[in-house]
């Protein structure tokens, strides 16, 4: 059996290296001297997969290596560099894996669903409508003034938004 590891490809270190700015992913760090570490040791996985790739410096490097920095914040540093280049806010994220964790529909008021339209949009939330309302007169004049919603909607994850965490590769934050 040949033991020797291949080159990680051309295009996908470039892209490992983008995606972390030519840096060490690790922000209180962000050396500009960098290597291409696996998070899961090369001698299990024997595979070249984005997902499991992250820059690191020399020095970030070796304490992953001696696992003084864990597989689990590896992956949070590079979720971190993923979302800081993509497309959904933190707000949005802690959303769906609150929603994940719980396995329920969370409140959230009607008039800030502004703030999660990016993974409604996606797909990932569902918006249950919540219609118990309060007519409002005006006080001096006894004219309608409006209705007002007295309860938050309900909001729960769907089956794209599971599968879009899943495939994230972290079981929780």
């Amino acid at each position: 059996m040949d033991d020797a590891r291949p080159p990680i490809p051309t295009e996908l270190r470039r892209r490992i290296l983008v995606e972390a700015g030519h840096r060490c992913a690790i922000p209180t760090c962000r050396y500009i001297e960098v290597d291409v570490h696996h998070i899961i040791p090369w001698a299990t996985c024997r595979t070249h997969e984005y997902d499991n790739l992250i820059a690191l410096c020399p020095n970030c490097h070796r304490r992953a290596d001696r696992d003084e920095i864990d597989r689990k914040s590896l992956r949070l540093y590079k979720l971190n560099l993923r979302f800081a280049h993509d497309k959904y806010s933190q707000l949005e994220l802690d959303v769906l894996f609150e929603l994940k964790r719980t396995g329920e529909g969370m409140p959230w008021v009607g008039f800030n669903l502004i703030l999660l339209k990016r993974i409604i949009d996606s797909g990932f939330i569902a918006v249950h409508e919540n219609n118990s309302v309060v007519t409002a007169m005006g006080i001096e004049t006894e004219a309608f003034v409006g209705v007002i919603k007295t309860s938050p909607d309900i909001i729960a994850i769907t089956p794209k938004g599971r599968q879009f965490i899943e495939e994230l590769g972290i079981s929780e934050l």
